[in-house]
């Protein structure tokens, strides 16, 4: 399991937490070259990244996890099922989590909503791209246990689809419309005080991607708009003072991304 603190936010505090692993291929890249990149690769030729997901804590005591990793599945690309003890070894109980915010609908990011026909995360409210659910419940993209979990989740009145940009979905959280990756993917934006963080869902899936700003993912349903949030994204977090992450990073820190010799470096805080 991934070894990170909890990283402070003004009076916000972030702790990350994994569900595991997931094995990442370079032809995950259409058109990618890795020659200068093998570094990144691993003995068995591909990336291993995290499922990462986010636990925030709000002033006030507002519990808030933004994604849920793949849940409890073991295979060749998922390695999942950590969520539950990285929570309690977090000091987090489910039934404690007030809000679980997805960034998007892919099932490596919403697994654990629910498990054995129940609302995993029992007294939640949960909050999404309305437009993912045009995509993955009425549209029948993805598998078929993420459209039966989030049916179950409308029909017990769980869901809050979060529509537009900038808005903010609680206090000191706000919900950037980051489409391309899937039609509503959504960047969440963690403010206090003069500081910020973005945590950039799968806008961004790799470090590579800072340095090869033209790589899309095979798994972008619109990989030009994606490009072009992914390039929005980029210019203005370059050089700013706002840290960020994202959700495959490999060791989830938190970290700002610096311009140098025309490319995009990644310091991590």
């Amino acid at each position: 399991m991934v070894d990170v603190d909890t990283f402070a936010i003004g009076e916000i505090e972030v702790t990350p937490v994994s569900d595991g692993t997931c094995k990442i291929p370079p032809e995950y890249f259409p058109n990618s070259d890795w020659t200068a990149h093998q570094a990144l690769l691993g003995p068995d030729g591909m990336v291993t990244a995290q499922l990462g997901c986010f636990l925030v804590r709000l002033p006030g005591g507002r519990v808030v996890l933004v994604d849920t990793g793949v849940g409890p599945f073991d295979n060749a690309l998922f390695q999942g099922g950590r969520l539950p003890g990285a929570l309690q070894a977090a000091g987090v109980a489910l039934d404690q989590i007030d809000d679980v915010v997805c960034t998007h609908l892919h099932a490596d990011h919403a697994g654990w909503l629910v498990q054995d026909g129940e609302p995993f995360f029992p007294n939640a409210t949960v909050r999404f791209g309305r437009a993912d659910w045009d995509q993955f419940v009425t549209g029948g993209d993805g598998p078929e246990w993420i459209r039966e979990a989030m049916l179950l989740l409308a029909e017990r009145g769980r869901l809050d689809p979060v529509d537009g940009d900038q808005v903010e979905i609680v206090p000191g959280i706000t919900a950037r419309f980051a489409p391309g990756h899937t039609s509503g993917h959504l960047v969440y934006v963690l403010s206090s005080g003069s500081s910020r963080a973005v945590l950039l869902g799968d806008a961004i899936t790799c470090p590579v991607q800072l340095q090869e700003t033209d790589w899309g993912a095979i798994s972008d349903v619109d990989p030009a708009l994606a490009a072009r949030t992914r390039a929005a994204l980029l210019a203005e977090l370059e050089g700013s003072s706002d840290v960020t992450v994202a959700a495959h990073f490999p060791d989830l820190r938190f970290g700002r991304v610096l311009a140098g010799e025309g490319r995009r470096y990644f310091q991590v805080e």
